[in-house]
């Protein structure tokens, strides 16, 4: 199985029809909601997942709803930030100069060792410096 780790860009787009890259988004959370991929993620992606949602639509309960989901899913593992994880991201952080949010999630793709997909192009020209 192959497994990723997935920006919140893209689970986003998967969940609104009027998002831009909707149709590319809903080919890759398939992937992941029909069992052909795993994905891993930090925690901070699930946060990011459900207040966008809320913002975006205005609706607790479609937020709720998707958090639930995202909960149940066996093909979903989110990672907790444990001190040594904070300190690589940091690092990471520090060395690309990306966001804090997004050193979270490169730090979890190159733990373990998972692919990164993104629909932030600049995020993902800068973890090319840290991911082999």
């Amino acid at each position: 199985m192959k497994k990723l780790t997935i920006d919140s860009s893209v689970i986003i787009a998967s969940l609104l029809v009027d998002e831009p890259q909707h149709k590319e988004a809903l080919k890759i959370w398939h992937s992941v909601l029909s069992g052909k991929c795993m994905a891993i993620m930090p925690y901070s992606v699930l946060v990011e997942i459900v207040a966008a949602i809320k913002r975006r639509t205005g609706s607790e309960t479609l937020a709720r709803s998707v958090k639930k989901e995202l909960f149940d899913l066996e093909t979903v593992s989110f990672v907790v930030l444990d001190d040594n994880s904070a300190e690589d991201a940091a690092d990471l952080a520090i060395k690309t100069g990306v966001r804090g949010m997004d050193a979270l999630v490169i730090q979890v793709a190159r733990e373990f060792g998972t692919e990164l997909i993104s629909f932030d192009n600049e995020m993902i020209k800068k973890a090319k410096k840290v991911l082999s």
